[in-house]
């Protein structure tokens, strides 16, 4: 299998210099994700949001995601998969562990300077009295250190009661340390109390939020629900028949390495290196902040559109600050000609589109904390109900959800799911007049509040005006201080800021300028299409050749369907003409293939 990267090309972009060859590849993050649909088929949002969830935790602000859904809908099995590429010692499977397992499993035990207490320092048999009467002393006053900084942290069940307890303030972000008392035996049997600290705030990803209290946590992160389709689970069922008949495929190849040690390269570097967002105020005014819920989301995509542009470090734009110290004149020790120097990375264009069209196919599910199968039920069956009746059923909306959907339910789980679309205020329900004993339900239309955030409003912050306002009142901060602009981090030439903003900012030719800002139906909608079937295949018989392009992994609007999704799958026509397919239309494509083969 041949590799993803030109290694010889990546030496000739300044690679070395960037500090790791794959730095310097425009293309880098969708060679990751291509890679990982190696073993993951379709879940492009899942997989996208694992991925940068657990880029996060090497950031300052590590991000919270909560899957939700049905079981067995490869929840567990995309984030095992998304996050094999980080180091084993920074990802933490967790099940359902107590306190103590936890803090057995991955606390350090330290002494009151912070140094580590080793098995091998206890004084022998043989020691003086002394000896002995300082190692009490020093167990006496030691603790446990858990250290959750750049940790990433797997809930694939339920976290214990007292543990999830224990971890709600770091989760939270409320506090960057927290000190626990616990009970626990001593090697004799003996209970004694032991103090244990946990500090740092790591990337948190769970895999079950079934339990009450971990939903009432999901305010403070993102919820996304993996595919439910049909199509995925044929694919999925497909590459397990590919496992079981050329196992070898699925070993760890050339391009695993390369693309490993990028994110071990990339947890060290970040640590010394920092974003920056000139266009972030424009943006909060443009961010619709009509309920307490819009500032931690608002909040958590910036951080997000932060960790997209540290990813791609080598290829942003590069803010040097120059600043000079406040010192004492008089003082012969300071060197008063020295500067001190700090590089920041500027956050572009690419990163807001990128999540922002992210965000608008889980803006939904996150600020419900609804799972994706309950919000595709009322946007296929209540509001198509409540198009035809003003008031509906439970029994109306069970014949109307099984009209249309592929799995079938029963009337009590469309039961269970109009219940819990009354808790978010998506219905509202009343007795039923002419029979107590049923409920009769109704749309509230007002719900309809933030997600009417269009393309055109979010366009409107990017002005080259907003750019050298930001420019000039940063050197206006500090009296001692200036600031350059460079191309990227490789080249030492400066840029002035209109070509700044017309390489990185005018993108009138981006590839995600044209996507919607509000709430996909494309994304809820499996049996809906723009253009009926025989019409699709008409339009896949006019590609000769479909491949994997080079070209910026992004949002394209397919030739054959007509929606705009995640893909960097290009078509070739028989009159040599390119155009843009999604991951579903080049499967088709194979399909007739080999139907015509």
């Amino acid at each position: 299998m041949s590799s993803l990267f030109n290694l010889k090309e990546l030496k000739s972009l300044g690679g070395f210099k960037a500090g790791d060859l794959l730095a310097v590849d425009p293309r880098i993050y969708s060679k990751f994700l291509r890679h990982l649909s190696r073993t993951v088929r379709r879940d492009v949002i899942t997989k996208n949001m694992v991925f940068l969830t657990g880029l996060s935790a090497y950031t300052p602000e590590p991000i919270n995601l909560f899957l939700r859904g049905e079981s067995s809908i490869g929840k567990s099995y995309n984030v095992v998969q998304a996050l094999k590429y980080f180091p084993k010692d920074d990802v933490w499977l967790l099940g359902g562990l107590s306190p103590t397992a936890l803090i057995h499993q991955h606390g350090l035990l330290i002494d009151k300077n912070g140094d580590l207490i080793l098995p091998s320092s206890k004084p022998d048999k043989d020691a003086s009295p002394e000896e002995k009467e300082a190692w009490i002393q020093k167990m006496r006053d030691s603790r446990y250190l858990v250290e959750l900084n750049g940790k990433i942290l797997v809930f694939l069940e339920a976290p214990h009661f007292e543990t999830f307890n224990m971890l709600r303030p770091i989760l939270s972000h409320d506090a960057h340390q927290i000190s626990y008392r616990f009970t626990d035996k001593s090697g004799k049997g003996q209970l004694q109390t032991q103090h244990v600290i946990i500090q740092g705030w790591p990337a948190t990803i769970f895999c079950s939020t079934q339990e009450k209290y971990v939903q009432d946590l999901a305010t403070r992160g993102f919820t996304i629900t993996p595919e439910m389709t049909q199509k995925k689970y044929e694919a999925a069922n497909i590459l397990t028949g590919k496992k079981s008949a050329y196992p070898w495929m699925f070993q760890h190849d050339f391009d695993y390495m390369l693309l490993e040690g990028y994110i071990r390269f990339l947890k060290n570097h970040l640590e010394n290196i920092k974003a920056v967002d000139p266009y972030a105020i424009k943006f909060a005014q443009a961010f619709p902040s009509k309920s307490p819920r819009s500032m931690r989301d608002f909040k958590h995509l910036t951080n997000l559109i932060k960790v997209s542009a540290l990813f791609h470090f080598a290829q942003r734009p590069l803010v040097i600050r120059k600043i000079k110290p406040e010192t004492s004149a008089e003082d012969p020790t300071v060197n008063q000609d020295k500067e001190i120097e700090e590089h920041y990375i500027m956050v572009t264009r690419h990163d807001y589109d990128f999540i922002m069209a992210l965000w608008s196919n889980i803006q939904e599910t996150t600020e419900t904390s609804a799972p994706g199968h309950i919000i595709k039920f009322y946007h296929e069956a209540a509001e198509e109900a409540a198009k035809e009746k003003q008031e509906f059923t439970i029994e109306d909306l069970t014949e109307k959800w099984n009209s249309r959907a592929e799995d079938k339910k029963s009337s009590d789980a469309i039961r269970r799911w109009t219940s819990f679309l009354c808790s978010i205020g998506y219905l509202t329900s009343k007795p039923d007049p002419n029979d107590k004993r049923r409920q009769l339900y109704k749309v509230i239309h007002s719900n309809e509040k933030s997600r009417n955030y269009t393309n055109s409003q979010f366009s409107a912050i990017f002005t080259l005006e907003t750019l050298k306002a930001w420019l000039k009142e940063t050197e206006k901060i500090f009296a001692h201080n200036s600031l350059s602009l460079r191309e990227n981090i490789i080249s030492e030439r400066e840029i002035t800021v209109e070509e700044l903003y017309n390489r990185h900012f005018l993108s009138e030719t981006s590839p995600h300028a044209n996507i919607s800002l509000s709430t996909s139906k494309a994304s809820l909608t499996e049996n809906a299409s723009r253009i009926d079937e025989n019409g699709k295949i008409n339009k896949l018989r006019n590609f000769k050749a479909v491949y994997w392009s080079d070209g910026f992994y992004g949002w394209h609007p397919c030739a054959a369907c007509g929606y705009t999704k995640l893909t960097s799958w290009q078509a070739e026509t028989f009159k040599n003409e390119t155009a843009w397919l999604c991951e579903d239309c080049k499967e088709a494509w194979m399909q007739q293939q080999a139907g015509d083969a």
